[in-house]
């Protein structure tokens, strides 16, 4: 799952739309594999087996290694368990719960038409092959919750806003480009039209949260403890459609090509609620109709998606030197993704005895591009007959070498606007490597057990967290069909999620270029993730 740093760009808040960030980078650049299930039963370790169509996502030259043509499809399911707990002691939005979430997948479908020539030596086999195979999976979903006494969200919003006036909060137009001054964030706007911040009579620039009292000596304080929610869900897959053509030389070498087209969907969705842990605490608001209203509840929700595609190049190579000893090795060409990110917000604020407040602005549509690192694979392998085969895959990929660029055309790219988070990039990222062993054996002439495991590292310099893979499968074969199946599960580390900062404007004249205030100890989750996958290969070999 994303770590989110809620409306920051570096240490500054982004009051223009699009905040991408380095954690964006190697979210949409990393590459979770998943294809048929033999070769998620034998952990991926495919780079130097081949024979398989979900092998032609690591090396090209596999398609060539089969003797015969074949189809075959693969649907499957993921399933997402979030366990939340506490950081450091913190018992703000900690409560500690369990979220399971699951997805139906399509991680794998393919056609590869194997040719002979007709030589004893030489040029043996041609083979093409269309595939389309699943390298990342987006579902996930958690909810954390608690109550706080020192700060709120609605009170976030007030110290961003804080310094616009507030007929800029309340009538700006939502596109408006000019004078910083009257261009807050839009969530600060939504936050402001849908009541859950209001301006301090007499002191335009002003804000306090619905959430606050003002004391007798002018401080600002929460009325009294806040039940506090936040969620996300996120949904959505990367896959790579590959065009591939590989040659066997005497079934000794091979050598093979893919075209890949990436085709990215991901989607976040999330929420902010509140509302008193005991309402007495609350005060009576007078309005000056004579009617009376006390604070319920507010809520604020944010919708984002993102659309992506991108082209590579892929080349790989099989060796047998001698018996059953494969070597294998691929290259693949940076990518780079046109993506399309689309966001807006909604917030709502529920009153006993008076209507509240809502409001949601537009949708907003920004176009740009983000260029992803090379990878680099190598792998051997080792089968004793047709009883045991034993792989071991090692894959190296470097985030630094990402990039964000701006698109100002459909076939022109550049650099400067996206200078400050390329930076970011090359600071916080580097190297990632992977390892990935896998086995088969043949228990029965038609029946065969696998097993895998991957050893993952994360790309992030500050950190190097760990990823294990574990998995297990079966293949059964029937005649010219055969039918695999597979499951897996992910540990993924630890994610730490901060929901809301506080803000202040280091200078007063320039209120609109903020900065988190680390002064305030906004809440902290911690989510534990496992991430299982269920997949079925049915498939027709002629």
């Amino acid at each position: 799952m994303k770590k989110v740093i809620c409306f920051v760009l570096g240490a500054t808040l982004a009051v223009a739309a699009g905040a991408q960030t380095w954690q964006d980078a190697l979210l949409f650049s990393e590459n979770n594999y998943s294809g048929t299930a033999r070769g998620v039963g034998m952990g991926n370790a495919l780079t130097a087996i081949g024979g398989d169509a979900g092998s032609l996502t690591f090396n090209p030259a596999g398609s060539a290694v089969a003797s015969y043509s074949q189809f075959e499809i693969t649907p499957g399911l993921t399933f997402s368990l979030a366990q939340v707990g506490a950081v450091d002691g913190m018992s703000l939005m900690a409560d500690k719960r369990n979220t399971f979430y699951g997805s139906a997948k399509l991680p794998n479908v393919g056609f590869i038409l194997n040719m002979d020539t007709g030589r004893r030596s030489g040029l043996k086999r041609m083979a093409f092959g269309f595939v389309v195979n699943s390298t990342n999976n987006f579902t996930g979903r958690f909810n954390a919750s608690g109550v706080n006494d020192d700060n709120s969200y609605a009170a976030s919003l007030a110290s961003s806003a804080d310094g616009f006036a507030s007929n800029v909060l309340a009538n700006e137009d939502w596109y408006y480009s000019g004078d910083p001054s009257r261009m807050p964030a839009w969530v600060d706007m939504t936050g402001y039209r849908a009541g859950m911040f209001n301006g301090v009579a007499g002191r335009d620039g002003a804000y306090v949260a619905l959430t606050e009292i003002i004391d007798s000596e002018g401080n600002f304080r929460l009325a009294g403890p806040i039940f506090q929610e936040y969620g996300q869900q996120t949904r959505g897959s990367k896959h790579d459609i590959l065009l591939n053509y590989a040659m066997n030389f005497s079934d000794k070498f091979y050598i093979g090509a893919n075209l890949g087209v990436t085709v990215l969907r991901y989607a976040l969705s999330e929420y902010w609620s509140e509302k008193p842990d005991n309402p007495a605490d609350f005060p009576i608001i007078q309005y000056s109709d004579g009617t009376t209203a006390q604070f319920e509840s507010l809520r604020m929700k944010r919708n984002y998606r993102m659309e992506g595609n991108g082209v590579y190049f892929k080349i790989g190579a099989l060796w047998r030197p001698v018996g059953g000893l494969r070597i294998g090795a691929a290259i693949q060409t940076p990518t780079m993704l046109n993506l399309r990110e689309r966001y807006g917000y909604s917030g709502e604020v529920v009153l006993s005895g008076r209507y509240g407040g809502s409001a949601s602005s537009p949708e907003d549509d920004w176009i740009y591009a983000l260029r992803t690192p090379f990878r680099a694979n190598l792998g051997v392998a080792y089968s004793a007959g047709n009883v045991l085969v034993v792989s071991a895959d090692y894959e190296y990929v470097n985030y630094a070498s990402a990039a964000f660029r701006s698109r100002t055309s459909e076939y022109e790219y550049a650099v400067g606007s996206f200078s400050d988070v390329n930076q970011d990039i090359k600071d916080f990222l580097g190297a990632s490597h992977q390892l990935r062993v896998g086995m088969e054996v043949k228990v029965a002439p038609a029946v065969a057990l696998r097993a895998g495991y991957n050893l993952l590292t994360n790309g992030e310099r500050s950190a190097t967290l760990l990823k294990h893979n574990l998995s297990l499968g079966a293949g059964f074969a029937f005649g010219s069909f055969f039918l695999d199946a597979a499951v897996r599960a992910r540990f993924v580390p630890t994610d730490y999620v901060i929901p809301y900062y506080y803000y202040y404007a280091p200078n007063a004249s320039q209120f609109y270029n903020k900065v988190v205030d680390d002064s305030v100890l906004t809440p902290e989750v911690a989510i534990k993730s496992t991430m299982l996958d269920a997949l079925v290969t049915v498939g027709w070999r002629f």
